[in-house]
């Protein structure tokens, strides 16, 4: 591959790479309901550092959401969260929960954290 076009290749991957940054900052903006608490949740586990085997899949229920996964190590990962805006959620780990709070105070601090 000639010089130019290698550097004109990475540089194009780095323009790419720094749009999706900015993009995953504005999805949880964006989103629907669902995905605000998915979002939430994926983001308190990953800042606490479970390890994750399956990530958590949420579904509407009659009182708001559930979503559902488990820890490289078998442990249930369970999300409950009510069906209205900012959305309380508690998150726990075979019973153990390890997070409550709202959807909107996780986003917040994860949109803030990337800019």
């Amino acid at each position: 591959m000639k010089p130019l076009a290698l550097i004109l290749t990475v540089a194009a991957g780095g323009l790419l790479l720094s749009a999706c940054s900015q993009i995953d900052s504005l999805t949880p903006v964006g989103g629907s309901a669902v995905t605000s608490v998915r979002n939430a949740t994926n983001d308190v586990l990953v800042d606490q550092q479970v390890p994750i085997l399956v990530a958590p899949v949420c579904a509407e229920v009659d009182s708001g959401f559930t979503c559902t996964g488990s820890t490289t190590d078998g442990r249930e990962i369970l999300t409950k969260a009510d069906g209205t805006s900012p959305y309380q959620l508690t998150i726990s780990i075979d019973g153990e929960v390890i997070f409550t709070g709202t959807a909107t105070e996780v986003l917040e601090a994860a949109v803030l954290e990337s800019s």
